[in-house]
């Protein structure tokens, strides 16, 4: 009967729920290209969508800043960064912000010229346009 608690024990002290510390979830923070950059680069700001979100779209251009944590004296939220929004793609302008903007900026094209906040994942190295030489004519 003894040996029947002990197995039971250590199965239950064994169980994969266990919730992780603190620590190791601060470990655990995922990893962005924009978490790299050193001086303000051109991104460009899309957003995902299909099924899985394995789909991307551009919707509008700007740059990543660097800077402390909080914006406008909030703290930032762990997965989004500052950005600055250069253009807004034709079709996204009305699109609604995750998170507001200073004096009450709540859609992408109220936000050119502006610092907003972005989902980090949603930040993607911006590709320079083809030359015209790589363009095909159809």
């Amino acid at each position: 009967m003894q040996l029947v608690l002990v197995v039971a024990q250590q199965l239950v002290s064994a169980c994969p729920t266990e919730m992780p510390s603190s620590v190791m979830s601060i470990g655990n923070k995922a990893h962005y290209p924009v978490d790299d950059i050193v001086n303000p680069v051109p991104r460009s700001l899309v957003i995902r969508y299909g099924l899985n979100n394995h789909y991307i779209r551009e919707v509008a251009t700007g740059k990543a800043i660097l800077g402390g944590p909080k914006y406008h004296g909030v703290d930032i939220p762990e997965d989004y960064c500052r950005v600055e929004v250069l253009t807004v793609v034709q079709g996204y302008k009305d699109k609604m912000l995750d998170i507001l903007g200073p004096e009450n900026i709540e859609k992408l094209r109220q936000a050119i010229n502006s610092f907003i906040l972005w989902p980090c994942g949603n930040v993607q190295p911006r590709e320079a346009p083809p030359s015209s030489k790589e363009m095909r004519l159809t």
